[in-house]
């Protein structure tokens, strides 16, 4: 299995081999405005990979999406800042 890294600009992600990427191409994806994403997997191929970037980031959507829902612990923060000023 291959590891797999992530550049994405604003409209476009590209997924790169780890191993085949050189020092040159990043300078030039960084000139281009691409920026590193958090992420990395090992994959069968580009496909695999990419499914699997999809996955991650949809379940991190969806628990930061649960996380704001709970007004409670939003409360406690607002209060303990009150509390201190």
């Amino acid at each position: 299995m291959n590891t797999y890294i992530f550049y994405s600009s604003d409209i476009a992600v590209n997924v790169y081999d780890k191993k085949s990427l050189t020092p040159g191409q990043v300078q030039q994806l960084k000139a281009e405005g691409f920026r590193k994403l958090p992420f990395a997997t090992e994959a069968q191929d580009e496909a695999q990979a990419t499914d699997m970037m999809l996955a991650h980031f949809k379940e991190n959507t969806a628990a930061l999406a649960e996380y704001a829902k709970d007004w409670s612990f939003s409360a406690a923060i607002f209060v303990m800042i009150y509390a201190l000023i």
